[in-house]
């Protein structure tokens, strides 16, 4: 973990609501094409926001949880580098409501997957469409890391039970409520 100070006792657990109260809305594939029709890497990103009416709901924010397939060490440099690139004026060209971004790697070097963790957070004011911002994500996802990507998969939660967090996710949530308090200026 990280090695900035977090609010009182309290104030910590009201904040890790945040994160166990978000819902699924989409997500998207993503690839490098190489030579003979091969991916040299390839990995999904997961899209949630809070819940209405849950504690993470008084937070503006999307979360974006990319999980990349990283099989060698090359491959695991080369995703951090890649989601490295995504800054907050990349996106705030296509969302000028954003206001910050909290980015915050949930891996353990020398696993089967890179998994990192994003929340786009916007002004209060602004009411996020799904059907509108996730596009404008995928575009500028494109655009700064060369990267290609399917179109987006929306979750209907009337039919299907969304994924629950993975535990990886879940150990990272201390490191995010640190970026978020961070980023929202606490």
């Amino acid at each position: 973990m990280s090695d900035l100070p977090l609010p009182n006792s309290d104030a910590q657990d009201e904040l890790q609501d945040f994160f166990s109260q978000e819902e699924f809305l989409a997500f998207f594939n993503f690839y490098q094409p190489a030579p003979g029709g091969k991916r040299t890497l390839e990995g999904l990103c997961k899209v949630a926001r809070p819940q209405a009416g849950s504690q993470s709901a008084r937070v503006n924010y999307l979360c974006l949880t990319f999980i990349v397939d990283t099989p060698t060490e090359e491959l695991e440099k080369l995703a951090e580098t890649t989601i490295d690139k995504l800054k907050v004026s990349s996106f705030k060209m296509q969302l000028p409501a954003l206001q910050s971004i909290t980015s915050v790697p949930a891996s353990m070097r020398h696993s089967e997957n890179y998994v990192h963790q994003m929340d786009l957070i916007f002004s209060k004011s602004f009411a996020i469409d799904p059907r509108e911002v996730v596009p404008v994500l995928l575009f500028t996802f494109r655009s700064v890391t060369g990267l290609k990507t399917e179109a987006p998969q929306w979750w209907d939660e009337a039919s299907l039970k969304a994924p629950a967090p993975s535990e990886t996710e879940k150990a990272n949530w201390g490191n995010r409520i640190k970026a978020l308090w961070k980023a929202v200026g606490g």
